[in-house]
């Protein structure tokens, strides 16, 4: 629960003089008479009630000190700037056009004309390969054309596939680029749980839902080698996401056989995915060459003068009155980012810490604090942080090196167009240019301690520990990374003992994301499941989320979702035959009514253990036959097909159960003439 803010004392100077005022005459036993505010006394009496106002107002106040040590009793700080993160794809500038070029880690990437400039900083190296096309088979299925029309390719049908990747290349490689990297950029259809590798939201440590092994057609001619897996960074996570592939450059690839074009050459990149367990087909939505990961960061460091430094308080390191060896105006400083070494009056250098607050260091303690707004560094006064002591001799005895950036101004849109430029006047010129394929993301601002305390605040209310069933629930379908959409808690039952109730155990059945056509649009209707399971990944990432949050002494399992297969059988009463668009109209509603995940009366799922009622699934085939023939009677089988149907009756199942539709039959007879009535 929140904490109520502390009020000392509710008196304030009228109330303290009007407290007074009835006590001068029996505290003077009738010998003061002047009760006016001429009199001397009660000048007196005003002037003090005055002075303890004034007291207890300070005794209200609650030092910015003292907010940030009880933030650290919480575990909790001020968030510092977060620099932005984007895709960008390279291309090579240069006139004329160099071989292979590579862009080393932390080239610059300059936005547009911005003012401040906005700059990325790249993080990996890379290669950029001359590349005029790239081709997609799956199975054997050429696919490059579905991609080119921007419809997504489903790139795994059960549990296993085989990927082609085609790069068509306006040279050969070179002997000399073996063993730098390259890379594709693989973008999916994902839930909206699942961010992307480049997201400020993205997680990592969710297993892989399948295996991918990563080769090449090596030197021997049609001999498949596979890359070496060290080498190979998967920001996939086993195609759950999308995300960035960095693959090394063999010195044994060989190309194919020469096309019809003797102008290109092309390299053939296999993927085979075998232990697949996707609840639903992977679906590819666009795939990229010479792409990387860069930052809203800008590697700096700065020496500024210290020559007039007294070993005073008061002395602070102003980052854009220092020397600078760029002409580019700089973003403030990352906080988090900045490391200090100051050479003492000993001429020993010595690294010094960044804290959030100095109040809480003692006079011996080599701390400092970061003034992002003010692009500042200030040092303790000698009582709370030691002093920074130079050498007066020396023209510069502190060096500061931080990344600049950081901020909402990274959080740019997509499709903007980047320059490379030279991080100091004197570094050569990158001869690079690119367009960023997704738009920047995580920019964030320094939290201010306000913010922080609201955040810290909202965390109480946070259901963060295993405790109900509906902490249960909700930590389950909060599990990060995996996408889940519902989830029910049994309390009592455990997965070994299903016949019996185990005190302490709770077993949690979590349903995932599965394409639905209507939330996700009509590309749902070629990859339906209409009862989705989790991957095992998945289950174990929320089985850690749990084990983390439960209760001592109790047991927590996750399990994917029981379905009770389920055939009916309607009756239906009709002047004329039913049209196909008519019968398919109606199953697609039933189906829709008893589905997992958009089912139920409120359409947010099915029930866990609620039963099938044929009079509800009268009522939903009904509604759509309308006038055109009555629904005289819905029969349903639960288990197998042959098993005895039930035209009357709820069919129970158990409460944490569901169903799974599996055949509609739609048995049409004659209606009846209907007679009677006013003549």
């Amino acid at each position: 629960m929140a904490l109520q803010p502390i009020q000392l004392d509710t008196l304030d100077w009228n109330q303290m003089v009007t407290a007074i005022r009835p006590r001068i005459v029996p505290d003077s036993q009738g010998k003061w008479t002047l009760h006016a505010p001429v009199d001397p006394g009660v000048t007196l009496l005003e002037l003090f009630a005055w002075l303890l106002d004034q007291r207890i107002y300070w005794m209200n106040q609650v030092p910015a000190s003292l907010s940030l040590a009880a933030l650290a009793l919480l575990g909790e700080a001020p968030k510092p700037a977060q620099a932005a993160v984007t895709v960008l794809q390279l291309a090579d500038a240069a006139t004329p056009a160099r071989s292979f070029p590579v862009a080393s880690a932390g080239t610059i990437m300059q936005l547009g004309d911005a003012n401040p400039p906005i700059i990325f900083s790249v993080q990996d190296d890379l290669t950029v390969l001359p590349v005029s096309d790239i081709a997609v088979r799956v199975d054997g299925i050429d696919r490059t054309n579905d991609l080119q029309q921007c419809r997504t390719v489903s790139l795994v049908g059960k549990t296993s596939a085989e990927i082609e990747i085609v790069l068509s290349l306006g040279a050969a490689i070179p002997a000399v680029a073996a063993g730098q990297f390259f890379s594709l950029m693989i973008e999916l259809e994902t839930p909206a749980g699942v961010f992307p590798e480049w997201s400020a939201q993205a997680v990592a440590g969710v297993p892989d839902p399948a295996v991918l092994t990563w080769s090449y057609t090596s030197a021997s001619g049609s001999k498949v080698t596979a890359f070496d897996g060290s080498q190979v960074h998967d920001g996939t996570a086993g195609l759950r996401r999308a995300g960035v592939v960095r693959l090394p450059l063999p010195g044994d690839w060989q190309p194919e056989p020469q096309g019809a074009d003797p102008s290109i050459t092309a390299y053939r990149i296999r993927l085979q995915v075998d232990s697949a367990t996707f609840t639903y087909q992977p679906q590819l939505r666009r795939l990229q060459s010479n792409v990387v990961l860069a930052r809203h960061r800008w590697p700096r460091s700065k020496q500024p003068s210290t020559k007039s430094w007294l070993p005073l308080p008061g002395n602070i390191v102003s980052l854009p009155q220092a020397p600078t060896d760029s002409s580019l105006e700089e973003f403030p400083p990352l906080e988090d980012t900045v490391k200090v070494q100051v050479k003492e009056s000993d001429g020993v250098v010595r690294p010094w810490q960044g804290v959030s607050d100095l109040s809480r260091y003692g006079p011996a303690d080599r701390v400092f604090v970061v003034d992002r707004t003010n692009q500042e560094i200030r040092f303790g006064d000698g009582l709370t942080g030691r002093l920074p002591v130079t050498s007066p001799n020396d023209e510069s005895d502190i060096t500061v090196m931080f990344e600049a950036g950081g901020g909402p101004a990274g959080n740019v849109g997509e499709g903007a167009s980047w320059e490379g430029v030279a991080p100091t006047d004197a570094a050569p010129f990158p001869q690079f240019s690119a367009v960023n394929l997704a738009p920047g993301d995580g920019g964030t601002e320094s939290e201010t301690l306000a913010g922080a305390i609201a955040r810290s605040t909202a965390t109480l209310h946070e259901r963060n520990r295993a405790v109900s069933k509906a902490d249960i629930v909700n930590l389950a379908v909060t599990t990060p990374g995996v996408g889940f959409q519902r989830a029910y808690a049994a309390v009592g039952y455990h997965p070994e003992f299903p016949c019996s109730t185990v005190p302490g155990a709770i077993t949690v059945f979590v349903v995932p994301y599965a394409p639905r056509v209507s939330k996700d649009g009509d590309w749902a209707s070629d990859i339906y499941v209409p009862a989705p399971i989790p991957d095992q990944g998945a289950l174990q990432a929320a089985q850690s989320q749990l084990n983390a949050a439960k209760l001592i002494g109790g047991e927590i399992f996750v399990c994917p979702p029981v379905y009770r297969k389920v055939w009916l059988t309607l009756a239906i009463a009709v002047d004329s035959p039913l049209s196909v668009q008519v019968r398919q109209s109606i199953i697609t509603s039933l189906q829709d009514f008893l589905d997992p995940l958009i089912g139920g009366d409120g359409g947010e799922g099915w029930p866990f253990g609620d039963p099938l009622r044929p009079s509800a699934l009268l009522r939903v085939a009904q509604a759509v036959l309308a006038s055109a023939g009555n629904v005289q009677t819905v029969s349903v089988r639960i288990d197998r097909s042959d098993a005895a149907a039930e035209p009357c009756r709820d069919v129970p199942i158990r409460p944490h159960e569901l169903v799974n539709l599996m055949h509609v039959e739609l048995v049409s007879n004659r209606r009846a003439v209907q007679s009677g009535g006013l003549r």
